[in-house]
């Protein structure tokens, strides 16, 4: 009896065994079961749209149920604009580049796609990858799985002409230019576009046209269409051992997401050269010299045999720019100015050493040129292209932007209800109104300020326009100062405040004119010049000469 109790406990043993199997097996999950795979080109250009396809299919036998798809852009896509419209409780768009889809239901057997389009971008020869995840539960398990896989693409070519074109050789300590070229075959718009340059050690920036954006060594050049390009210019001086090379290297790209996207590189080398000759010059008996328009220029060009062989019958010329120069004030010194070409010349008969220099000796050259009255460029300079013999040299003097400033008295013309009698009389006191104002014409300002003493008997009522004018007094040094600060050269380049002042006649004042302001001082730092510049106005007393109505008569004191 207890023999077949046992049979039977084994027999039911096995059984339970079998069915515990059968169950297990048809609740348990291989995640091998859900194929995912993402479809796409293997090479493009950057700049390409790329159409990801993902496809996914349960082969196995249970519904899938939960599902959500998240779909991973290449770094530095830009996401097709379909998707923002698309936006909405079932399709969230994350951040990092990532899409995330609430899909319905997966039955067994069950294929389905969806697309991804996006233009890509990267560096060329680079390879980008795409990545894809499908979360799911099987039914009847609490449990959550998911499937992964990724697509690699390379970037063949970037269809971008971007080139540093630098001369072959430049002697230590002589100015030289060099472009860098960009021109864009790519059929999306693309915007934030940077340059930036990475110069050697030994190089000192001069200019560069355009100018800047950051620390002359990065332009923005903003949107560039297909077929769209340009040109930087950059101009400065490179020092270092004769036979070296120096290395440039200018990359392009874009900012996207706060990460910035290279696109194309360019790197060229430039040899030091060993100087025959070595150019010098001072201006206005400076080396450097911040030139205002309208101002002469003193011009002294020192040129020295740095070799071991006499040079002779030598011929120095010095071409002026006309744009900024006076060609009718220019006196040539020695040498012989071609008005029509803007050229002087000197040779060997007008200068000895240009007929005969031995090894280390120096020659000297001087002439005078005035500039403009009126310079309308952004950024100006003088340039004098000067060349002797095989070297060529070109001398940069920055010019000062031009400022024109006003200060002016009123009593019966401006913002404020002036009071008093007219003429000033000892006993009462009489108000008048100051008005301020500057215009920039060239160069961004910076730190700029109109400054100017109030004379004895006169304070400030506090009345000031308009109200945000930064007007401060010191009370020891009785100045009045007007903090304008960033001043630009273009745009809002005009700046102008009103403020009202009281003068108390004394005694002794009676039967004169006083002054009621002293001279206006108007001080700023010049961003392309790197300097300070000044510009003064004339004092104003009682006479008020721009107030038409109040006569010389009227500004004696009674």
């Amino acid at each position: 009896m207890n023999k077949k109790f046992v049979i039977f406990i084994l027999i039911v043993g096995v059984i339970l065994l079998l069915l515990g199997t059968w169950f297990w097996w048809s609740n348990t999950y291989s995640r091998e079961v859900l194929k995912l795979e993402i479809l796409g080109p293997s090479e493009v250009e950057a700049g390409s749209e790329v159409n990801y396809i993902v496809r996914y299919k349960n082969n196995g036998n249970t519904r899938l149920e939960n599902p959500r798809l998240v779909f991973e852009f290449p770094e530095n896509t830009i996401i097709s604009e379909e998707w923002k419209k698309l936006e909405n409780d079932n399709v969230i768009l994350r951040g990092g580049g990532k899409i995330e889809i609430f899909l319905e239901n997966i039955q067994p057997g069950e294929e389905r796609t969806q697309e991804f389009k996006g233009i890509v971008f990267g560096k060329e020869d680079s390879t980008i990858v795409a990545k894809a995840w499908i979360y799911y539960n099987p039914r009847n398990l609490n449990v959550e799985y998911h499937s992964e896989t990724t697509n690699t693409i390379r970037i063949t070519s970037v269809p971008f002409t971007f080139e540093i074109h630098l001369p072959n050789r430049t002697e230590p300590g002589t100015e030289f230019s060099f472009d860098i070229n960009y021109f864009s075959r790519i059929d999306y718009p693309i915007s934030n576009l940077r340059v930036k340059i990475y110069y050697p050690s030994e190089f000192e920036f001069s200019s560069s046209k355009p100018r800047p954006s950051f620390d002359n060594s990065e332009w923005e050049i903003g949107v560039l269409n297909r077929g769209q390009g340009g040109r930087i210019e950059v101009s400065g001086v490179l020092q270092g051992e004769p036979s070296s090379a120096k290395i440039f290297k200018a990359s392009l790209g874009f900012w996207k997401d706060g990460q910035f996207v290279l696109l194309k590189e360019s790197t060229r080398g430039i040899e030091v050269a060993t100087p025959l000759l070595l150019i010098t010059h001072k201006v206005n008996e400076r080396t450097q010299y911040s030139a205002t328009a309208g101002e002469y220029l003193h011009y002294e060009l020192f040129f020295k045999n740095t070799g071991e062989d006499v040079l002779e019958n030598l011929f120095l010329t010095a071409r002026l720019n006309q744009d900024m120069v006076d060609f009718k004030s220019v006196q040539p010194g020695t040498g012989t100015f071609q008005e029509n070409s803007g050229i002087i010349i000197w040779d060997s008969r007008s200068v000895s050493q240009l007929r005969f220099l031995p090894a280390m000796e120096e020659g000297k050259v001087d002439f005078w040129i005035k500039l403009k009255d009126n310079i309308n460029i952004t950024n100006p300079a003088v340039q004098i292209e000067v060349s002797l013999g095989n070297v060529r040299e070109r001398i940069t003097t920055k010019v000062l932007s031009r400022v024109v400033l006003a200060q002016r008295g009123y009593f019966n013309q401006g913002p404020f209800n002036n009071y008093g009698p007219q003429p000033p009389t000892v006993g009462s006191s009489t108000s008048y109104t100051i008005h301020w104002s500057v215009t920039n014409h060239n160069n961004d300002l910076g730190d700029a300020k109109i400054r100017a003493v109030l004379p004895q008997g006169v304070r400030l009522t506090g009345e000031v326009l308009p109200d945000e004018a930064k007007i401060f007094f010191d009370p020891v040094s009785r100045e009045v100062v007007w903090d304008i600060g960033y001043l630009p050269a273009q745009g809002d380049n005009f700046r102008e405040t009103h403020f009202q002042i009281v003068f108390d006649p004394q005694s002794n004042q009676r039967e004169n004119v006083a002054q009621i302001m002293s001279e206006a001082i108007f001080s700023a730092r010049d961003s392309w010049t790197n300097s300070t510049l000044r510009a003064e106005f004339r004092a104003i007393d009682t006479t008020l000469p721009d107030d038409p109505s109040v006569t010389e008569a009227m500004g004696i004191i009674q």
